[in-house]
């Protein structure tokens, strides 16, 4: 079994100590620890870009929802992008000057899943500190490998990944009721997002409980998804010598009227009836490429657009809808356009 020193001092004791202790339910095949390295909280850190509309991409089961797994990205890029940051004030996510895990690349995101592991024959994983050394356990630290084959890798988690909590569910036998045997389930969790070696391995090896199978949650760094996008301006709004295609690129969940102002597109079309959501005079789009990269019109647009199916209002339509990836190519500025053009 192989694992590294940290400040010079070994951790075979300590190593031993709990293999011996825990070898009933948890068998953790390598502990890897790095060079201790110290840990600087960093401001608030958004994990989407700047111009998206969310944290992350929006997710709703359907047919057109990509599987997630396609942007994962490699260990050793996620050990170069992982970073933990805090924010000035509470919301419903979370509280003011609380570490959490996040990513210094605005091309990634933070994901949240969770995973059921089997306790036997152990979790099958390595750990590594990519931070650590405070006194108050504060860290980063990292799956950095998964045996094949163990029970680990058998439920889903991959390298680069990082647990954030543990969790077992225990049922309990209270009594008798007309209806038969009565039981209650309870949840015994702690929390371990941002924390150091030490103390995800103390975490991981001493939870309390017999349950057979633990909960991991996890955090995983994850690639956004990008659209390539073409759009036309009219050629009646172009003076000689500018050419009306622009090409530019967009992140799957980002709004099509605020992602094209973003990136400069003049929306101007004084021939066209306002929106009655927006009310723009150029939030119509034509959508000649892409339009299930797009989410599903709502019934009010469906009927606005009944007589132009390939026209969008830009202000109610989402792009890379359930995380997909592609190319766009679309036109503005729609009463510009000599009849029949878009």
């Amino acid at each position: 079994m192989k694992f590294s020193t940290r400040n010079g001092q070994t951790f075979s004791i300590f190593l031993w100590t709990l293999l011996h202790v825990t070898n009933h339910y948890l068998h953790i095949e390598a502990f890897v620890i790095s060079p201790a390295t110290t840990f600087t909280s960093s401001s608030t850190l958004k994990a989407a870009p700047s111009d998206s509309d969310f944290e992350k991409p929006l997710v709703k089961s359907d047919n057109q929802q990509v599987n997630p797994n396609v942007y994962n990205i490699q260990l050793d890029q996620a050990a170069e992008l992982w970073t933990a940051s805090i924010q000035e004030s509470n919301n419903a996510d979370r509280k003011a000057g609380v570490p959490y895990m996040d990513t210094t690349s605005k091309d990634h995101f933070v994901d949240d899943v969770s995973f059921v592991v089997s306790r036997d024959g152990g979790l099958g994983m390595e750990l590594l500190e990519l931070a650590g050394g405070r006194a108050d356990g504060v860290g980063i630290t990292i799956v950095s490998a998964v045996t094949k084959g163990g029970n680990a890798e058998k439920a889903g988690i991959i390298p680069g990944d990082s647990i954030a909590g543990v969790s077992v569910e225990e049922s309990s036998q209270m009594g008798t009721s007309g209806s038969g045997l009565v039981q209650e389930t309870s949840v015994k969790s702690v929390n371990v997002e941002c924390r150091d070696f030490d103390n995800t391995i103390d975490a991981l090896a001493n939870f309390p409980g017999d349950a057979k199978e633990v909960i991991l949650d996890i955090k995983r760094i994850r690639r956004w998804p990008k659209l390539d996008v073409t759009v036309e301006y009219p050629p009646s709004q172009c003076a000689e010598g500018f050419n009306p295609v622009r090409k530019i690129e967009f992140y799957a969940g980002e709004n099509l009227k605020r992602a094209l102002q973003n990136r400069g597109i003049v929306l101007d079309d004084p021939g066209n009836p306002k929106c009655d959501y927006c009310g723009s005079n150029a939030c119509y789009v034509s959508v000649y490429r892409g339009k299930s990269l797009l989410n599903p019109m709502g019934k009010t647009e469906e009927l606005l657009m009944k007589k132009n199916p390939n026209v969008r209002l830009s202000c109610k339509t989402t792009v890379g809808y359930n995380m997909q990836e592609g190319e766009l190519k679309l036109r503005v500025n729609l009463s510009q356009w000599n009849s029949g053009e878009y």
